[in-house]
């Protein structure tokens, strides 16, 4: 066990602020684990205007604008980040939040939407967000139902005939659960969702929620604080970050690269940018990834058009050289993964081009031997 004077300085350094004593702690493992823990998860603030601070740490990036009505929230990162979170905006906002925007539905933005919902907050999204998440439930539940029937089906096997129509009968039972309305806990699902853009006027400005269709995922939407000057875009920018297109998902490169569009016409010299990952941004750094985007796609094209396979496009660093070395493969999706990624959106948006030109190829070389034939027969 750590010394008392060790222990209360590493307390001292992480801000852990409970009911117990520091000598309460020190005699108390699980307390220790708990502190260390919540240090963990706990995010760094950082000032964006008077009354909105961006929260990094484990996840993706938050947003907290506050004023005279309440709090509103731009994602909750994951469940087990809230305690730390919500300390943080109530310590300095002195309020809850009232009103949660999701980006998208993954987990590392809206896994703490119930513990949020359950202090009051109401949470919104884009309705594709809210259909797949509710999708994956239903799966869930109907997996461990299948399961279920499996397991008992197994089991059926290895006893006498009474006992097999036993569990004939738990089995059908069991089938029955997948024909009535599972019992889900939605408690995660956002309230309410909407099919376009949507405006909300709160604390005085007017906020903007706008639709990325297909980017990074099919859900994707920023958050435009107008009068304050602020985006937070989600995951349809990551700052100095190979960005994830999510296609199971139907995020699509073409997609990202409209909604990286969408952000710069949206933005302006002064704007302040909250990614869904990586350092508070400006619109210069939004334009950097984007000739990023065209940058690789183009030579990346050009090595499918000369039939190199995705393997070995996977390999060259040579393409990506300038981007790695200001450490874009370091975050989530690696510089293999990227690649790979860019390849399967340039062969599907460039398949069938390149077939069209083979054929062409292959009816001029026809062309060229039947001159040819021609030539020798009059000779």
């Amino acid at each position: 066990m750590k010394s008392y004077s060790t222990l209360f300085l590493l307390l001292l350094v992480t801000c852990f602020a409970t009911a117990q004593t520091d000598e309460e702690i020190s005699k108390d493992p699980d307390l220790q684990k708990k502190a260390i823990e919540k240090a963990k998860n706990k995010p760094n603030i950082i000032p964006v205007t008077e009354n909105i601070f961006m929260l990094k740490g484990m996840g993706g990036n938050i947003a907290v604008q506050h004023g005279k009505e309440g709090v509103l929230m731009v994602d909750t990162q994951f469940e087990r980040t809230s305690e730390s979170v919500l300390g943080i905006i109530e310590k300095e906002t002195e309020n809850t939040p009232q009103f949660i925007v999701n980006t998208h539905l993954h987990g590392d933005h809206t896994g703490g939407n119930k513990n949020y919902k359950q202090t009051g907050a109401t949470v919104f999204s884009h309705q594709n967000v809210k259909d797949a998440m509710l999708a994956a439930l239903y799966n869930e539940a109907e997996e461990k139902v299948m399961k279920e029937i499996e397991l008992m089906e197994e089991a059926a096997k290895d006893n006498d005939k009474e006992a097999q129509k036993a569990l004939e009968r738990n089995r059908d039972r069991a089938k029955t659960k997948l024909e009535q309305p599972l019992d889900l806990d939605t408690s995660n699902i956002p309230s309410i969702s909407f099919d376009n853009n949507l405006t909300i006027f709160y604390n005085d400005e007017e906020i903007k929620l706008i639709y990325l269709a297909n980017a990074h995922t099919n859900g994707d939407v920023m958050v435009h604080f107008t009068k304050s000057n602020v985006i937070h875009t989600g995951d349809a920018f990551v700052n100095g970050l190979y960005p994830y297109i999510d296609r199971s998902n139907s995020g699509t490169y073409k997609g990202y690269q409209s909604a990286i569009n969408t952000i710069l016409q949206t933005a302006n010299q002064n704007t302040q940018i909250i990614p869904g990952h990586g350092a508070l941004a400006t619109k210069a750094d939004v334009a950097e990834t984007k000739k990023m985007l065209e940058f690789i796609y183009e030579k990346v094209t050009f090595h499918f058009m000369n039939d190199k396979t995705e393997d070995q496009v996977a390999q060259m660093r040579d393409i990506t050289k300038f981007y790695d070395e200001k450490g874009y493969g370091d975050g989530f999706i690696s510089t293999e993964k990227f690649l790979r990624s860019v390849y399967k959106a340039v062969q599907k948006n460039e398949g069938r081009k390149k077939a069209r030109n083979e054929q062409k190829e292959k009816r001029y070389k026809e062309m060229q031997k039947r001159v040819k034939k021609e030539k020798d027969g009059k000779n």
